[in-house]
């Protein structure tokens, strides 16, 4: 392998994949309402975020990496790999691509950056994808367009819940009648081709919601026995085992990641969030 591979926090991977497909991360951090500050994945772990975030009264904030960051690992790339990829969460999400966008200009060497135009696993299935490439393919032009061809299939939908999160942190426009507490009208949303956060359809009832997610599967994905699914989730791991045994028996996917949600995608996100890409 000539090729490094790297990217960040938000990808919600587990460590095992990381290591398999020798795939480094770059931590975003979050910080609370008294002013803790943690790392994403070394300082802090999904549990912990869950739980302090159950607490919390007012949302944490999500702090990009600096430059530096993505330029210390870049230079340790290239000290021992020809070329590097990082692959990074929404840049309409975050101002972590611009960080790592400006490091590039920092670092001599055959760096490239790609936007994946989403986050958690919808972030680590490009990742894993990409390890696989690495393992055979030495030229990284042809590389980088292959993951991006991929990306552009790819689609993450998500249900959640509440949307609260996602407005109070500024990733989803307040629309009339949106939040629908008392109707239990569940929403389901999905990645924009710009990378940004739409919704769908809204649905009455959590276990409707995710049967209609499941549904969804089959009427946007192609190829899914070619394909590896990502379901990542946010102390919901009864519900997503069921999604993930759902989606295997209707669509037998080539590879379904079972995954926690971090603390940059939870801090949107919220408790019962369920995320699915493909």
């Amino acid at each position: 392998m000539s090729i490094k591979l790297i990217t960040d926090s938000s990808c919600d991977l587990p460590e095992e994949l990381l290591k398999e497909h020798n795939i480094e991360v770059v931590p975003l951090s979050v910080t609370f309402e008294n002013g803790d500050t943690f790392e994403e994945g070394t300082e802090i772990s999904p549990e912990v975020f869950w739980e302090r975030l159950r607490l919390a009264r007012d949302l944490p904030k999500t702090s990009r990496p600096n430059p530096e960051s993505f330029a210390r690992a870049f230079r340790q790339g290239l000290e021992h790999y020809r070329a590097v990829i990082y692959m990074g969460i929404s840049s309409a999400l975050s101002g972590t691509f611009e960080s790592a966008c400006l490091a590039r200009k920092m670092v001599s060497g055959d760096i490239h950056l790609i936007d994946s135009l989403t986050g958690s696993l919808g972030l680590g299935v490009l990742a894993v994808k990409a390890g696989e490439l690495a393992r055979t393919e030495a030229n990284v032009q042809s590389m980088v367009k292959k993951i991006t061809e991929y990306r552009d299939e790819m689609n993450t939908l998500f249900t959640m819940d509440s949307l609260e999160n996602l407005i109070k942190g500024g990733r989803l426009a307040r629309l009339p009648g949106l939040i629908g507490t008392v109707l239990d009208i569940k929403p389901i949303g999905k990645a924009s081709p710009r990378g940004t956060i739409d919704i769908l359809e809204k649905v009455r009832g959590r276990k409707k919601s995710l049967q209609r997610v499941a549904q969804l599967v089959g009427e946007m994905g192609s190829n899914l026995q070619e394909k590896i699914v990502g379901i990542s989730h946010l102390n919901c791991l009864p519900e997503a085992i069921r999604l993930k045994e759902t989606i295997e028996e209707k669509f037998q996917p080539r590879q379904v990641i079972l995954a926690r949600i971090g603390s940059t995608m939870g801090t949107y996100a919220g408790a019962g969030g369920i995320i699915l890409s493909f």
